[in-house]
């Protein structure tokens, strides 16, 4: 029985193809001369019986009978080819292709070559002469010693974007990362990526892309020519035996391959792979694509456990949002739309209603639709917090004999000076809150006139308090509380020394309040002309504070006090004041309060004035003013009782308030 057995060699080579009577069938034969030995020439290598060219002396290829001609010839040639030739060993990765298959200059043989600082390295590895590069005379054997980006007049970095060969913009993190993201594929090509350098944890492909490390024959094409799963790189064979009696088939069972990588995503093995009967993949798509399927998916034998592989489809972010709520809408069936609450992340295509969070949130006009397209929405909407407005029911408390609710001014702040020793709170002052994280209060509360301002870390801010003490019981359902992080004066603010002029503190907390029924800021507008209609002689303004209700100490209020106060014009203030008060009516003060017992007193210091506005139909209180001073009383008082209280005029201190506010 004549066998044959046929080895498709996809390593390196080591045999050589044999006629039956030992000598090689090559096509070189017919060059072989019959002679005696004595009669060869001096280029001709004798045999035992003929003569051939001495080129033909150590090729790799047996010509002669007696094997003379390929005898001792290991110190001359140290690689053999895939075709079976021998080569010298450093002809092997030197840029030129000496071997007839090119086998001497591939990137499964070369990639790892290591070049000294003198010679230029090709993409796939080769080392030739170090002023290859640009020279305008291949010398690469993927020619990419002038596909380099220096060698072209034009660069491909357009910024922080690749420029495609096309003409088209991506993303710079997308070129040369395994994955077309161009629509001609020039991201991943030699062009685009000959001039790479790839980290020494990461796979370089055959082109010059940088995949994860371990791409290397792990089943899985992580690069966009294959070269991480080359046959050659994987030494992978294929072996087929036929008899001539008998065909022998072998019928090998149903195997797992990795299929192609999805668009825009990647697969990635879910363990190492012992056997090509089973595979487990895990999914998974670019920054901007979402995964439509199965995040991991299974093969045993050839069948996978989902009837559509996965795929990774164009998509927009949206973020959770404190102020909107998302609704996606879905079309059923007769064409009727519902909603649905929409994710994180949702597809090209996807139609969002978006709504304001209610009832601590809300917008001057309807909001349109969203529209999800190529990746962005087209437009993000803007939902405003419900500023200035009072919460209509609530807790009852009593104020001098009258009712007010909890939530009458629910952005009123109380400011606590940390006691240290005893780990307790004591309440000094108030404040407005004007966003999540700001609050508005006196910059006397934050002095001391010999130490002139304290640190941050001494106070705490509560809201949502009705009650005083910091942890009364009766609040905590509803108080948020906060140390403070920051606080900021204004920069002529000198206490005593100034008669306490720019009274007027930013208070900053360590991390923001959460908007509830009874917790809003309150509105501000630096419009002159909204400030000068509200501050009319006798418009009424609202003010809290759990200041002293007697004017003497210890008679501070234990729950909240809500004072509707008139406004008082500069001069009427001014003529009603005590000589040794005027000094004090600087040029940031305004004016309010009866003058008949009915007044502020200590501890009500940094409380916002409020005054009302109508807009759109809604009532909405802004902030005028901050408690300041007021003139000493004539007895052994610590306020006056028939005296107008000065505020801080807030838009005195219009660039300080917007550095740090937001809406």
């Amino acid at each position: 029985m004549y066998l044959i057995t046929f080895i498709i060699a996809l390593g390196a080579a080591e045999v050589s193809y044999l006629g039956t009577d030992g000598f090689s069938n090559s096509s070189h034969t017919n060059i072989l001369r019959s002679k005696r030995r004595t009669d060869c020439n001096a280029d001709e290598h004798a045999c035992s019986d003929f003569c051939i060219p001495l080129e033909r002396q150590c090729d790799g290829v047996l010509d002669c009978s007696d094997g003379s001609d390929e005898a001792s010839c290991e110190r001359f040639f140290q690689y053999q080819c895939l075709d079976g030739k021998r080569i010298s060993v450093d002809k092997r990765c030197d840029g030129t292709k000496d071997c007839a298959d090119g086998s001497d200059e591939t990137h499964a043989l070369c990639r790892k070559m290591s070049c000294p600082d003198y010679l230029f390295r090709c993409t796939y590895g080769a080392c030739v002469d170090g002023t290859a590069a640009c020279n305008g005379v291949t010398e690469c054997a993927d020619e990419s010693d002038e596909l380099q980006p220096r060698c072209r007049d034009q660069s491909d970095i357009v910024g922080d974007k690749f420029r495609c060969k096309s003409g088209d913009l991506i993303d710079l993190f997308l070129a040369c990362d395994g994955n077309a993201d161009c629509a001609d594929r020039s991201d991943e090509s030699l062009r685009g990526c000959a001039g790479a350098v790839c980290q020494t944890n990461l796979f370089q492909c055959a082109y010059g892309a940088c995949v994860d490390e371990g791409a290397d024959c792990n089943y899985i094409q992580e690069c966009a020519d294959g070269s991480d799963e080359s046959d050659l790189l994987c030494n992978r064979t294929i072996t087929t035996t036929t008899t001539t009696t008998e065909a022998q088939i072998i019928v090998a069972p149903k195997t797992c391959s990795v299929p192609d990588h999805p668009r825009n995503g990647l697969y990635r093995l879910a363990s190492p792979a012992t056997s090509n009967r089973y595979l487990t993949l895990n999914v998974s798509c670019k920054p901007g694509y979402k995964l439509v399927g199965d995040e991991t998916i299974h093969c045993y034998s050839g069948v996978w456990s989902v009837e559509t592989l996965p795929t990774c489809v164009r998509s927009c972010k949206l973020q959770p949002s404190d102020s909107v709520v998302y609704r996606c809408l879905v079309t059923e069936y007769g064409g009727i739309d519902s909603t649905r609450d929409c994710g994180k992340e949702e597809l090209d295509g996807t139609t969002v209603q978006p709504e304001c969070r209610r009832p601590n949130y809300y917008s001057p006009q309807d909001l349109p639709y969203m529209f999800c397209t190529d990746g962005h929405w087209n437009y993000k909407p803007k939902c405003y917090p419900e500023c200035g407005t009072v919460t209509p029911k609530g807790e009852i408390l009593v104020i001098g004999g009258g009712m007010a609710e909890r939530g009458a001014v629910p952005w009123h702040v109380g400011i606590y000076l940390k006691n240290m020793t005893a780990e307790t709170h004591n309440q000094i002052c108030g404040g407005s809150l004007i966003s999540t994280s700001i609050v508005i209060s006196a910059a006397h509360c934050f002095w001391h006139e010999k130490i002139q301002q304290l640190p941050s870390y001494l106070y705490s801010v509560a809201v949502g308090k009705l009650y005083r003490d910091w942890d009364h019981p009766y609040d905590s359902l509803y108080a948020q509380r906060r140390d403070v992080s920051k606080i900021e004066l204004a920069s002529r603010f000198y206490g005593a020394d100034l008669n306490y002029q720019y009274d007027l503190a930013v208070v900053v907390v360590n991390e923001p309040f959460y908007y509830r029924p009874y917790i809003r800021p309150l509105c501000l507008d630096f419009d002159p002309k909204l400030n000068e209609e509200q501050l009319r002689k006798g418009n009424m303004g609202k003010v809290a504070g759990w200041g002293l209700t007697t004017g003497y100490a210890g008679s501070e209020s234990p729950v909240l006090k809500v004072l509707d106060v008139p406004f008082v014009p500069f001069d009427d203030c001014v003529n009603n004041t005590s000589r040794d008060y005027k000094e004090f009516l600087a040029a940031d003060k305004i004016c309010a309060g009866h003058a008949n017992g009915t007044t502020l007193c200590k501890g009500d210091s940094g409380g916002g004035l409020a005054f009302p506005a109508l807009v759109q139909s809604t009532s909405r209180y802004f902030l005028r003013g901050v408690v300041s001073t007021s003139p000493p009383a004539r007895d052994t008082r610590l306020c006056n009782l028939y005296s107008y209280t000065g505020f801080t005029n807030i838009l005195a201190h219009e660039s300080l308030i917007k550095a740090y506010w937001y809406v």
